[in-house]
């Protein structure tokens, strides 16, 4: 059986992303215990092409795993406490955050006490044109709120 995370927006739209167990398994169980979560997306203030959120409980802290330096469209991340000091906070209250890439392929945006390197591990292969509806929708209306969900699939 495959994994899969499931997003609904609030303005409308259905996403669907594979879970990359292979490659950032941790990662993966820890998302899947937040399932079902309903929160609010943003647009990424420091990246062009990047919704997220920081409203997501993590029973422990991400692992550096599949660290990527430039997602792709339909790259799911995350990013580790030790890759920005900004999130090394977030991870003391016991929350991480959650990207989605939407645009053009595009460096993980960092800072002065950043790496720029996310942990991708889940990829929406479908409905692209879709997930750039709802980037520049955010982008330009607001944050929306959204619903996570996980499910299972025959292997593909």
């Amino acid at each position: 059986m495959a994994k899969k995370l499931k997003f609904v927006f609030s303005r409308g739209g259905e996403l669907h992303a594979d879970l990359l167990e292979e490659e950032a398994s941790v990662t993966c169980k820890l998302f899947l215990e937040q399932c079902p979560r309903t929160m609010k997306m943003i647009h990424c203030i420091s990246a062009c092409h990047e919704l997220t959120t920081d409203d997501i409980p993590s029973s422990e802290p991400i692992p550096e795993e599949n660290l990527i330096h430039f997602g792709k469209v339909g790259d799911v991340a995350t990013v580790s406490g030790n890759q920005s000091s900004i999130l090394t906070g977030l991870e003391k209250i016991g929350y991480t955050t959650l990207c989605f890439v939407y645009g053009p392929h595009q460096r993980f945006q960092g800072t002065l006490v950043q790496s720029n390197r996310a942990t991708v591990f889940a990829r929406i292969k479908e409905n692209l044109d879709l997930l750039r509806e709802i980037g520049h929708r955010i982008r330009i209306h607001g944050e929306e709120e959204f619903t996570m969900s996980s499910y299972e699939t025959e292997e593909e």
